[in-house]
């Protein structure tokens, strides 16, 4: 008997059929599936499935999500009661969602290419449709299923406001708070946004933030007023006023960013325990004191909206914290903190203009929120540091009250250099935090306590380490910096000695001779040996390379590891493969390629920004087919205004 039942359970197997199927047990819900009834393991209303069921569920579907988790993941964690609750909703309509141990079921994950968490998929009929990239909410997973579940569903009117010349101003000046949207008709990665775009302006209809969109093929005054050169761009507007917008770019990321903008960027002191319990200890604070709301207090509260998240900021109404403060009615100060206080410099800082603008009143702050010697970190390097020249000396930098002795030992004989050279920002870094980039000066090795780098606009230089760190050893530095005579440090691969293949290969040594000083335009492709895309374009940029020597000489082909070199300061590389075209009379103005990566686009994006144009008749003929025009959208396109996901290979 035992042998037939194995016998039986063979065969069962061998015919493709779900144990589950044949398995009868009370705790196991059944769902209807494939080939009949399936069972299905069950979590509060999501169904769990493995590489045996998935197909067999998702199957008979007309539409179901399913999220890949990880049981690790903090993000997944955080999905769960709104998933479970989304599911049990559902579920009395008759709509399923189900979900995937990632880990557990790897090749599952890999057939439909999982690669981070969480990751949820609509599928339909058994095939994947499209990744989910809506508010991670039990609200925004409900609309978004019954949508592709019924096929008669008529979604909500869209609460996007649509914006024209001459709506603009009025709606703009009378909403506290609208995002806008300079979008182009035919532009994917406009297209890409929209739906992310409409769920934020339903999400965030409740919290007094408006959404809006502007077409650029119709309002192209509106796109010429405003500099709109790259799509989408997305642009704040307080009152009229415009500010940069620094969120994410998809639902949950602009509804959590657009929440964060509604709240007031300065937090009112009415007490003096207030200004000692809130101040910053290693930072600027920024503290405006007005005796009643007025236009300087609306310009200031625009600066610190500017400026949000960089600084912190307060204000006051209250005398008696004025007087503590050492304030003045009707203005604005920047008060260091007590650890950058030195004979060098002063403690605080007032402005006083009152009828000065909040962009006037920003910059002035943003120059004297930077101490003469202050702490630069990765989280305001951006901010504060970006000035160049940049003398930065790292090493155990902690303002903590038990190692401020040992970091004020070292920051107090930088100060005296600092003063006397007040043309180059100076600044201390801890070593752990900037390990990376004291490598990348190449003194990783050095063995001391204390290492300097400097930067300009172009190169870095690393000072030659001393056991003894001191204010002459420093100071020594920077003026054989200043005159020129320290060599700057490239991490590079050894110059090729001789070229082989139609792809001209370089290195961080002879970038600046075959790219910035040759004559001739360039196009040049900064990869990772180990990126899949990079892989995949090299066929074509070889054949590219091969064309091209035929028909334009005066065009080069080339590549560089941007992994074993340093990149040139002119390109920016975020990911791989990231491609650049540099013309002959134009190489201070590299021009980057956003377009597919295929032999036909690479042409056309060839052609176009050649400065011979083809050269030849029979060049442009063969490369640029009058019939494969770029559509006028496409020169307008910015790396710097799409999102991430459409220009990085995700690792």
């Amino acid at each position: 008997m035992y042998k037939l039942l194995v016998a039986v359970l063979v065969l069962v197997a061998a015919a493709g059929v779900c144990l589950a199927d044949v398995e009868q047990t009370d705790d196991i819900p059944v769902v209807e599936g494939f080939g009949g009834e399936v069972k299905v393991v069950e979590e509060s209303d999501v169904l769990v499935l493995t590489t045996d069921n998935f197909l067999h569920v998702v199957g008979p579907k007309t539409a179901i999500l399913v999220e890949f988790y990880a049981p690790w993941c903090g993000h997944c964690k955080r999905l769960e009661p709104e998933y479970a609750t989304a599911a049990q909703e559902l579920r009395e309509e008759g709509i399923r969602i189900a979900k995937v141990d990632a880990t557990v079921e790897e090749e599952l994950a890999k057939k439909y290419d999982v690669s981070g968490y969480p990751t949820l998929k609509l599928f339909k009929k058994g095939q994947f449709v499209e990744d989910y990239r809506g508010a991670r909410t039990a609200g925004a997973l409900v609309e978004y299923m019954r949508m592709h579940a019924d096929p008669n569903y008529t979604p909500p009117p869209s609460e996007v406001v649509v914006l024209s010349a001459a709506n603009f101003s009025e709606v703009l000046e009378s909403k506290e708070v609208v995002l806008v949207d300079f979008y182009m008709p035919g532009c994917r990665h406009c297209e890409a946004l929209e739906p992310d775009f409409e769920g934020a302006a339903r999400d965030l209809k409740e919290e007094g933030v408006t959404l809006a969109k502007v077409n650029g093929q119709v309002e192209k005054d509106l796109f010429k007023e405003y500099d709109i050169r790259g799509y989408p761009t997305l642009i704040v507007f307080r009152k009229g006023r415009q500010f940069e917008y620094k969120g994410r770019r998809d639902q949950e990321g602009i509804v959590e960013h657009m929440k964060e903008q509604v709240k007031l960027p300065s937090r009112e002191i009415a007490t003096v325990l207030e200004s000692t319990n809130n101040f910053a200890r290693t930072d600027a604070n920024v503290i405006g004191y007005f005796p009643e709301k007025n236009d300087m207090f609306e310009e200031y509260i625009g600066a610190a909206n500017e400026l949000r998240g960089k600084l912190p900021f307060f204000h006051t109404f209250d005398s008696s914290v004025a007087s503590h403060l050492k304030l003045k009615a009707n203005t604005v100060t920047v008060i260091m903190p007590e650890i950058y206080h030195s004979k060098y410099e002063e403690k605080a800082f007032r402005y006083t203009k009152t009828t000065g603008t909040y962009k006037e009143m920003a910059s002035w702050i943003s120059k004297k929120s930077v101490p003469l010697v202050g702490q630069r970190t990765k989280e305001n390097q951006a901010f504060k540091y970006e000035n160049r020249p940049l003398i930065v000396v790292y090493y155990d930098v902690n303002f903590s009250h038990q190692y401020i002795k040992d970091t004020q030992f070292i920051r107090n004989k930088i100060l005296p250099v600092a003063d006397k050279y007040r043309d180059i920002t100076f600044a201390i870094a801890n070593e752990e935090q900037f390990e990376d980039e004291i490598k990348s000066l190449g003194l990783e090795d050095s063995g001391e306590n204390v290492n300097v780098g400097a930067f300009s606009a172009k190169f870095k230089y690393p000072m030659e380490p001393e056991e003894d760190f001191s204010a002459d050893v420093l100071e020594e530095f920077v003026k054989q910096y200043k005159k020129g005579k320290v060599q700057p440090y490239l991490k590079s691969q050894p110059v090729p000695k001789r070229q082989e293949g139609p792809v001209k290969v370089l290195v961080a040594r002879n970038f600046e001779d075959e790219v910035i000083n040759t004559e001739k335009d360039v196009l040049v492709e900064f990869y990772a040996p180990w990126c899949g895309h990079c892989k995949n374009l090299e066929p074509v940029y070889k054949k590219l390379a091969k064309q091209l020597a035929k028909s334009n000489p005066d065009v080069v082909v080339a590549k560089m590891d941007a992994t074993a070199n340093d990149v040139h300061p002119g390109f920016k590389v975020d990911g791989f493969p990231t491609l650049y075209f540099v013309k002959a009379d134009q190489k201070d103005n590299p021009i980057a390629f956003n377009g597919d990566r295929s032999l036909k686009s690479l042409k056309e994006f060839v052609i176009r920004e050649s400065s011979s144009k083809g050269g030849n008749k029979t060049a442009k003929d063969e490369l640029y087919p009058q019939t494969h025009r770029m559509s006028p959208h496409s020169m307008f396109m910015n790396p710097q205004s799409l999102t991430m996901a459409s220009y990085i290979e995700e690792a």
